[in-house]
């Protein structure tokens, strides 16, 4: 090869370095989005080890406490787990299934079914969450538990492997696979047996006023997995149709959360409204659904969803009650998730202010004694949990840019890496024109003379 087509080659090498380096997506491809009004939507983050549900129980792969999985699921597919439990801790098998921001779901069609059986067949957990709002993709959670107290079925109290099965609705618009996320949380029994059911009257009561003033910042994450923390206090963020926005909140034994989202107003004129614009639901540490409100209207005027859970006490899990009392049967983070729908980008442009509202209520009261390590199991909070909550990562101001913290990274690294580039690419052709001058073989030069002339620098085809 000449010393030409070495330049070129290494030209070419460095112009393909600077194209990888200035693509907008992972190893130069270009991110996909949904060609609605969620096109700039995030998705929910998933986080665990990888695993594959098996089509029938028998060879179910397991999962261990205190770990998370991910899988994906199809439109009519059913997959089958497996966990080991012992006989006197109670369990909680999460599932949350997550289609794509935009994606073309219909109420009460597209739905998730999860069931938990013990070692001889005997179904003792089930649950079955459905889309609640036609054309608004947004992640679907709730677990399965097994419970070891007086009254529970007696084959559902034994030790041995259980199985897990996940079903997703045969009837859905969407041909995407869903991101499914599995993960199994052990509560340890309690020293003494069942510390009885809460008395009714100490959760039948009025909801506190929330409060008012001027909100600090705080970005929402994507999921469970990087909910960012709250404590009592109004709280602004930025949320892009389409999205679902979490957020997590301590809440200790005899304390109750109530929340609101927020939208303001927006332009208004001869856009139609939109139904089902805005939900907020509440999740147990375990990620047990625990309060939902119905998705509110939009109009351009102001609109608010709200949700209010009853006092943590331990023996609400065995309450004569529906699942928003049994499921605030333990302290720990609790989780908001409010979704925006995708139609709203008829009265706003870009990113949707959000206005959440939190209220913490009643005096933290000492809890059961577990024999075991419940916090460390995720059910309980530690000062610095608390503390967390209240201060947070970002507040103030500096949290304004935490939404663009992604993007901002990429463009940084993009400007790292063209810089040096650039620089690598100016060395490299002073290398050759140093090189080029030094380069003066007799045999090869033309001889000095009347109209003949020593060429230095680039090659005439260049």
């Amino acid at each position: 090869m000449d010393d030409r087509s070495k330049v070129r080659t290494g030209l070419a090498a460095v112009a393909a370095l600077c194209a990888v380096a200035t693509a907008p997506g992972p190893a130069g491809q270009a991110w996909a989005a949904p060609a609605d009004g969620a096109a700039e939507a995030r998705p929910y983050r998933t986080e665990g080890t990888l695993i594959h549900g098996t089509d029938d129980a028998e060879g179910a792969p397991l999962l261990k406490p205190g770990l998370g999985y991910v899988d994906s699921i199809a439109a009519g597919q059913r997959r089958y787990y497996s966990v080991r439990l012992d006989a006197t801790s109670g369990a909680y098998v999460s599932a949350v299934a997550a289609p794509r921001p935009g994606a073309g779901v219909v109420s009460y069609q597209d739905r998730v079914k999860v069931t938990l059986a013990s070692p001889d067949g005997t179904t003792c957990g089930s649950s079955d969450r459905k889309i609640e709002a036609n054309g608004v993709a947004y992640p679907i959670a709730d677990y399965v538990a097994r419970q070891v107290a007086s009254g529970s079925v007696a084959s559902c109290r034994k030790a041995g492997r259980y199985v897990v099965t996940v079903e997703r609705g045969a009837g859905s618009q969407d041909p995407a696979g869903w991101p499914l996320e599995l993960r199994l949380m052990v509560e340890p029994p309690v020293k003494g047996g069942d510390t009885g059911q809460a008395p009714e009257g100490s959760w039948r009561t009025t909801p506190p006023e929330l409060p008012k003033g001027k909100a600090r910042s705080r970005q929402g994450g994507t999921g469970f997995n990087d909910a960012r923390p709250l404590s009592t206090g109004v709280w602004a963020d930025q949320i892009r149709p389409g999205e679902t926005h979490f957020y997590r909140v301590p809440v200790d034994w005899g304390q109750r959360l109530d929340a609101t989202a927020e939208l303001p107003a927006g332009k208004t004129g001869e856009a139609a409204g939109v139904n089902d614009a805005l939900g907020l639901r509440v999740f147990n540490p375990a990620r047990g659904l625990t309060k939902k409100s119905s998705f509110e209207a939009y109009e351009g005027q102001e609109a608010q969803a709200e949700a209010d859970t009853v006092p943590v006490a331990y023996g609400n899990r065995s309450a004569r009650a529906d699942y928003s009392v049994r499921t605030m049967s333990f302290a720990g983070w609790y989780y908001l998730a409010v979704t925006v729908n995708p139609d709203v980008t008829r009265f706003f442009k870009g990113s949707v202010p959000l206005t959440v509202r939190v209220r913490i209520s009643g005096t933290a009261k000492a809890g059961p004694t577990y024999d075991g390590d419940a916090v460390g199991a995720g059910f309980g909070l530690t000062d610095a949990d608390r503390r967390g909550a209240a201060q947070g990562p970002a507040t103030g101001d500096d949290a304004v840019a935490a939404a663009d913290d992604t993007d901002k990274g990429r463009l940084r690294m993009v400007g790292y890496v063209s810089y040096a580039v650039g620089a690598l690419l100016l060395l490299g052709l002073g290398g050759w024109t140093l090189a080029a001058r030094r380069r003066t073989p007799a045999a090869a030069a033309p001889a000095a003379g009347p109209g003949r002339h020593r060429r230095y620098g680039p090659p005439p085809a260049w």
